[in-house]
């Protein structure tokens, strides 16, 4: 089986029973959500004036594509990435796991795939680190990173540093086992200018999955939906220019 540089094929539909976590889900409060959307919100200004200095530097422009991209973490392969050395996976929330501010799994399918996730890598080494959960700058004790790990199954790494900043990734592999290296593991994501271009800067597998559908459009600020479309935009632009994920060795 052939992985390429740029799409992995859709898995086969696998039945997998989701315990626990899974498959239970409830609303979050609204004094986290509105924390959420706050600390989402500057940070999308922040990553606008890094698309700006991104168009002129092509290693930069590299770093905001993804080596593997597919819809959604129901295609993702695990075992085949387990099979080329990775050992653990990191993931971004929103729009990747969860409808925006919210805690409960997108479908059933999700809960499935990570339910499968779990399994191949071990609880361990199946970590979430987001810009809206696990941000100790409204969950300083890390009370809702960890009611949410015990909901899903699967851990919610606490962080100082919101992505793209690098020093989240070093924050982030504290939660690993130890001797965990950042070239075997898996980032999964949906935003090109800070989940993709934190994994790669940090020698990752990145994937990028597309946000979910049916999701209403006011359920993320007007800043963070204006940075999704100039990143698109430019990432498409850079694709037509020639420009290709950076090369990782487990991929060759």
């Amino acid at each position: 089986k052939r992985m390429a540089s740029s799409s992995m094929s859709s898995v086969s539909a696998r039945s997998s029973a989701s315990g626990g976590g899974f498959s239970r889900a409830f609303r979050i409060s609204a004094s986290f959500g509105s924390s959420a959307a706050a600390s989402q919100s500057w940070n999308a200004a922040g990553v606008t004036l890094a698309a700006r200095a991104i168009l002129f530097d092509n290693k930069a422009r590299s770093l905001t594509l993804p080596h593997i991209q597919v819809k959604s973490v129901v295609d993702v392969d695990w075992s085949l990435l387990k099979q080329r050395g990775m050992t653990g996976v990191l993931l971004d929330k929103d729009h990747t796991l969860t409808a925006p501010y919210s805690d409960e799994l997108y479908s059933k399918e999700v809960a499935d795939a990570m339910s499968r996730c779990v399994t191949c890598f071990g609880r361990e080494n199946v970590w979430v680190l987001s810009n809206s959960a696990g941000l100790r700058s409204y969950d300083p004790h890390g009370h809702e990173a960890a009611r949410l790990s015990n909901l899903w199954g699967f851990g919610v790494a606490t962080h100082t540093y919101r992505k793209p900043d690098p020093r989240c990734i070093d924050e982030a592999l504290q939660v690993f086992p130890a001797g965990t290296e950042a070239s075997r593991v898996v980032f999964v994501g949906d935003r090109s200018l800070t989940d993709v271009a934190v994994g790669n800067a940090a020698g990752m597998v990145t994937v990028q999955v597309s946000p979910f559908p049916g999701v209403r459009a006011d359920a993320e600020s007007l800043t963070t939906r204006f940075s999704r479309r100039v990143e698109q935009c430019l990432t498409s632009m850079w694709r037509g220019q020639g420009a290709q994920a950076p090369t990782h060795p487990f991929l060759v």
